[in-house]
């Protein structure tokens, strides 16, 4: 994962190749932006808006599987990942629709 503001340093060590706690921390912020973007959007309460974007965001995750060349066991990880992280945006918008 080549970062311009990492890989470019002068001065300092540079890594091409990230460490586990960089991913994990990326991967923890991502989460935390997607969680709370859904949410927001479903708190609008708009629930046919809801139900497209939601069919959106799967045939998306479908596709950027196919085109990473995930095998199965990775694409269905990944898959199941990205509706937990839908289902706890639906989750915490819950009071509103209610």
């Amino acid at each position: 994962m080549l970062t311009t503001h990492r890989d470019c340093k002068q001065h300092v060590k540079r890594n091409a190749i990230p460490s586990l706690g960089e991913i994990e921390g990326r991967v923890a912020v991502l989460e935390i932006v997607a969680q709370s973007a859904l949410t927001h959007v479903f708190d609008e309460g708009e629930v046919d808006i809801d139900t497209v974007l939601l069919a959106q965001i799967r045939r998306a995750m479908h596709h950027k599987c196919r085109e990473l060349k995930l095998d199965g066991e990775d694409t269905a990880s990944a898959l199941s990942y990205a509706e937990e992280l839908i289902e706890a945006a639906v989750k915490a918008s819950l009071p509103v629709h209610q």
